[in-house]
This record gives structure tokens, C-alpha cells and sequence, in this order.
């Protein structure tokens, strides 16, 4: 079969993948070509920021058979509508999704999508495989695992979920020579080095209550083989001159054992490369981060959420502030950059938990090579904050993930406006956004952003929420 594996185009603040391939579909792409049966193509919307028409011509020109959708919840809806395009220029296409998004919405999405003729829920190596030998022969699909799909009589059917891959590093390599690297020019903020991004690790132990990734993996962590995950790198190093690398893992010191041996396994080879990785404040220790420096960690970025020790506790996070204040402190002096991420509007948050937050944020921001950024409690499918959010009314119990929403708040928070907020009466978007402002920010970083966000609004309800945040700011 002719196939493409597709990522949607990108939403709307969603600026951290950019540049940066998608991994899944590349390992789905190695897989499918490893079995000899299939032509794969891929078409990477979202890193080449290609919009809706673009994407759709791109993947038409390859006359497919199968199109592999991956999307997450920021950029459902942009992949949503090249999916009923794509169906709208050809009826007989076979049109699969998956990845978190489509993973946790799957009877949603096959509701209120009619062109979607499948989900592949959660890892989709070896499920894709075994669909694509089974399609469209209804009573081979009752037999394949990790599927949701429309029976012969329209009803959906969700099959028995596929096992995890105990030992994923047997897979090949995603289909590197199928991607244009040359079209990914990712820097490693603050530095300048060309980045490619890699996973030793698929899963995350931890049950933090905002985290979509959590829910995915259903907190099971699979370790990579360290030799392997070396292999890669130098492989990516040596024949597409890649210096840089973007650590993809949930968190990639989870393990000691396991980042240690990376370490290792890089300085016995002599590998001149730079890293970016993304830790927990509870396992790191002085030795770990001395021996990353040493191996090329350029960079670091740590959770730490909130500055209330109760929040931390509501949200499952296992930490405490003692523990990111050490954490951050090894990091820096170690030479590293230092990247802390907070969230405020978290559940049941109050202004006293957010002027906690607010003052470890300026706390820690005082220490050098040490940037500290918040953002704003986003809603996303299968998680416990969801679940809290539909408990508490903030989303209606019928809410669907994959029908137009959009909410004019964005302007405040400048995320995408089609993943819903956290947020309720007394600690309105506007309250709390002004309040961090006051807190935070400068006079001047208030009215250059002012006017940024002037600049750019295009209807007058976007005008009276900056007009309310303002007033907000100044009684503050």
C-alpha cells in the first residue's frame, strides 16, 4: 500500500515542537517499511509550518492509499479539517489517526469526524501494521488490538487495548532518510547548535493531575537500551551532521542508572555533541549533574509548577520547594542553562498560593543562567484535571474534543485558544494574569506586550478582555 503519515498544521502557540520532527510517525514509518509490504511517505505539516491547503496538495501528490494522522490537542482541530478536505477530494481514502489527542478521544473523534475511519490508541508500531493487513475485512479487525473503528453497521467499536512494548529499543530507527532534515534548523535556546530531537525512554512513572502524557502512557515507563539510544545519536552526528539534540523523555532522570550509562556511553566515544533534557527536582543529584555537563547537557528545564506546597499535593506533583531549590542550584552551578516552568490556575488555587508561586518564580529567577516562565492551566483529554474540571462545571460534562471551540481568552494568555482553561469565579484569567504582571513584569515589558497585543486583536470582545486585564493590572 501507498501510505502517508501526516502531522496536522501547527495551532497557534504551539511553538515548542516547531522544528523539531514528530517521532511517532517516524517510527510507525521504519516499522511499516521494515515489513516490505508498503510505500511510506512523510509529510510533516506541523515542524514546516505548512497551513491547510499546502498540507493537503503535499500529501495528495504522493496518491496514497492510507493517510496516518498524528496531532496533539493543541492542533486536533487544524489536522481535523485537512483530514475532511483530503476526504472530500477522494471518498475511498483510508484515513487513521492517532497519538495522545486522537488516543483519548477516540469515540469522539469517530462521532463527530465521519472521515476518520480509525483510531489506533497509544503506541501504533505494530498495531498500524497489523490494521493495515486486516483492512477492511471486519471480522480480521475484531482480532487486532489498540483499534477504535465503525463496525458494518456504523456502530463503534473499541477493541481490547494493545500491551505496551516491554523493550521498544528493539525497534528500528524512525525513518530519518523519509523527513527533509534539511528543513529543520531547531536551535537549542541559548545556544547555536542545529538540534534534531530523540527519546531514550517512552512513559513517565509520575501522576501528575494536568498532564496529558501521564494519561497516555498510563504513568508506565519503558527504558531505551543507553548503547542504543548512543547508537542513534552518533548515527544522527555523523551522517546528517546534527551537533545538537533535543532530549524528547518525560522526564529523562528518572532513572540514575539510565542517564548515568547515556553519559557514559557518549564520553567513551568521544561524541562532540550538545543536549537539551528535561529532569525532575527529586532525582537529581550533584554526580548526575556533573556527569551530564560533562557528556554535553547544555541545557536543563525542571517542573516545578507552583510555589504552594498544597498545590504540589493537588496536583500529584511528589515534590518539594526544598528539593527544586537544590535541584536549580546544582544546575547552575554546574554551567548549565536553567529553563523552570510554573502554571498558575491550577485547581482550587487562591491568591495566597499564587503569590507563592510568584515569589519563588522572582526567587529563583535571581540565580545565575536561571529562567523562570509560567503559563496558564490548560484542559487536556484523559486527565484528572479534566475530570475535576467536568466534577466542577468548568467544562460541560459533554464537552467534545474534536468540534470547533475557541475562546477569545487566548489574547490574555497568548496560548492556543482552542484547548479550554482552567479557571473560575475569583480567579479569572484577567485576575490572575494581572496579578503576575504586577508581580513580575516591569513597567516597560507591560506596555511594549500592551501594545504587542494591541497590534494584533481583530474584533471588539478581543479589545474589552485587554481593556479588563489592563484596569485589573492598575488596581492591582
Amino acid at each position: 500500500m501507498k501510505v502517508v503519515l501526516a502531522t496536522g498544521p501547527r495551532a497557534l502557540g504551539e511553538i515548542e515542537m516547531a522544528g523539531l520532527p514528530f517521532l511517532g510517525i517516524g517510527y510507525v514509518a521504519s516499522y511499516l517499511e521494515k515489513a516490505g509490504k508498503h510505500q511510506v511517505a512523510i509529510v510533516d505539516a506541523h515542524s514546516q509550518n505548512l497551513n491547510k491547503e499546502q498540507t493537503v496538495a503535499r500529501i495528495l501528490s504522493f496518491e496514497p492509499e492510507v493517510i496516518g494522522f498524528t496531532a496533539t490537542s493543541h492542533n486536533r482541530l487544524q489536522a481535523i479539517a485537512v483530514i475532511k478536505e483530503l476526504k472530500k477530494r477522494n471518498t475511498g481514502l483510508m484515513i487513521i489517526v492517532g497519538g495522545p489527542h486522537f488516543s483519548l478521544s477516540d469515540k469522539d473523534a469517530l462521532e463527530v469526524v465521519p472521515e476518520i475511519d480509525c483510531v489506533v490508541k497509544q503506541e501504533g508500531e505494530i498495531t498500524a501494521k497489523e490494521l493495515l493487513e486486516a483492512w477492511p475485512d471486519q471480522n480480521k479487525l475484531k482480532s487486532v488490538l489498540g483499534i477504535t473503528y465503525k463496525g458494518a453497521d456504523g456502530q463503534i467499536i473499541s477493541n481490547q487495548d494493545r500491551s505496551f512494548l516491554a523493550d521498544w529499543s528493539e525497534l528500528p530507527f524512525p525513518a530519518w532518510h523519509l523527513y527533509d532534515l534539511s528543513k529543520y534548523q531547531k536551535r537549542i535556546h541559548g545556544t547555536d547548535f542545529r538540534t534534531i530531537g530523540v527519546i531514550s525512554a517512552r512513559g513517565c512513572p509520575n501522576l501528575c493531575s494536568f498532564c496529558c502524557n501521564a494519561a497516555f502512557s498510563r504513568s508506565i515507563l519503558r527504558l531505551r537500551d543507553p548503547k542504543n539510544f548512543v547508537d542513534e545519536l552518533e548515527f544522527l552526528n555523523k551522517e546528517y551532521g546534527f551537533q545538537g539534540f533535543n532530549f524528547w523523555d518525560d522526564t529523562l532522570n528518572i532513572s540514575k542508572k539510565h542517564v548515568m550509562s547515556i553519559c557514559q556511553e557518549i564520553i567513551k566515544r568521544g561524541l562532540d555533541i550538545k543536549w537539551y533534557a528535561r529532569a525532575r527536582v527529586n532525582t537529581v543529584d550533584q554526580e548526575m549533574i556533573e556527569t551530564m555537563k560533562k557528556a554535553g547537557c547544555v541545557r536543563i528545564s525542571f517542573g516545578i509548577e507552583s510555589g504552594s506546597p498544597r498545590i504540589l499535593k493537588e496536583i500529584k506533583k511528589n515534590i518539594t520547594l526544598e528539593q527544586a531549590r537544590r535541584a536549580v542550584h546544582l544546575s547552575s552551578r554546574a554551567g548549565l542553562i536553567v529553563s523552570l516552568n510554573f502554571i498558575v490556575n491550577l485547581p482550587t488555587e487562591t491568591m495566597t498560593d499564587l503569590k507563592m508561586t510568584a515569589d519563588l518564580i522572582k526567587e529563583l529567577g535571581q540565580i545565575p543562567n536561571v529562567q523562570a516562565n509560567y503559563g496558564f492551566a490548560l484542559i487536556y483529554p484523559g486527565t484528572a484535571m479534566e475530570l475535576y474540571a467536568k466534577e466542577q462545571g468548568i467544562l460541560s460534562a459533554d464537552f467534545s474534543w474534536n468540534s470547533p471551540y475557541q475562546t477569545e481568552k487566548f489574547r490574555i494568555t497568548g496560548e492556543d485558544p482552542s484547548v479550554p482553561y482552567m479557571e473560575w469565579p475569583g480567579m479569572e484569567l484577567e485576575e490572575v494574569k494581572a496579578f503576575m504582571v504586577k508581580n513580575l513584569a516591569t513597567k516597560e515589558d507591560v506596555l511594549r506586550k500592551g501594545w504587542q497585543k494591541l497590534k494584533r486583536v481583530k474584533s471588539w470582545s478581543e479589545i474589552k478582555v485587554l481593556i479588563k486585564t489592563g484596569i485589573n493590572y492598575f488596581k492591582s
